[in-house]
């Protein structure tokens, strides 16, 4: 069971965590612990506790003489990243049930109609919040539980970045329309369409990202079968 201070460090975890998903709090920048105190009304104690926790996420480095910054990202290292959840996300698709359970189906279609609703109000925050709920219902159901863990901490770490994906109102709408999908395919039981959009849906933030860096748009990676393609094309 957790303690006071647990709770009150998870509260400043997603404080900061809301800070750095919307632009308060860019790469790079420097996170004082006085200040964060100051702004937040917290204990130094509960700070450092906070910080030790979003290092653990990989929201922020420790960098020698410089202290804590929050993470930045290379768009190298992004493709990277991104290669690796193409993979890992593929693989986990695969070794789902399918079809999904009903409470599983269920659950994920209260959850849609929360974003739904919160993208409609125009409350970006809370449609992060809900698209991530969205997709660890789906990842929670997979058998390999070291697999379902390693996507998890993957999408924790790109959290700044899917927020292109978040900011971009065309992008919301495609999102919205893929959930959907989604939710048929697991319904029917639909492997093969589910385990290519389970990849191609998380294509257009790392395109934002990369636009917005001015590189090309993102191809397919060493090593990928394009298993996406059709998926992309059935939209």
């Amino acid at each position: 069971m957790g303690t006071k201070t647990d709770a009150q460090a998870a509260r400043l975890i997603d404080a900061i965590k809301s800070d750095i998903i919307i632009g308060r709090l860019r790469p790079r920048e420097h996170l004082v612990e006085d200040e964060i105190s100051a702004k937040f009304q917290a204990s130094r104690h509960i700070v450092r506790a906070a910080l030790v926790g979003l290092e653990q996420m990989g929201l922020i480095i420790r960098r020698p003489n410089r202290g804590v910054v929050v993470r930045d990202f290379s768009v190298r290292q992004v493709e990277q990243i991104y290669e690796v959840r193409m993979i890992l996300q593929a693989e986990a698709a695969r070794r789902l049930p399918m079809p999904a359970a009903a409470e599983t189906v269920a659950a994920l279609k209260a959850i849609h109609a929360d974003y739904c609703r919160a993208q409609d109000a125009g409350k970006l925050l809370e449609v992060n919040v809900l698209n991530d709920a969205f997709h660890r219902r789906i990842w929670q159901t997979c058998p390999n539980q070291y697999l379902a863990d390693t996507i998890e901490r993957l999408w924790v770490e790109t959290t700044g970045i899917r927020w292109y994906g978040v900011g971009d109102p065309t992008l919301l709408v495609d999102s919205r329309k893929d959930h959907e999908r989604m939710i048929r395919q697991l319904e029917a039981g639909d492997r093969e369409g589910f385990v290519a959009l389970a990849v191609s849906h998380i294509l257009p933030p790392l395109e934002a990202f990369k636009r917005a860096h001015g590189a090309a748009a993102f191809g397919h990676p060493a090593g990928v079968r394009p298993d996406h393609a059709e998926a992309e094309q059935s939209r």
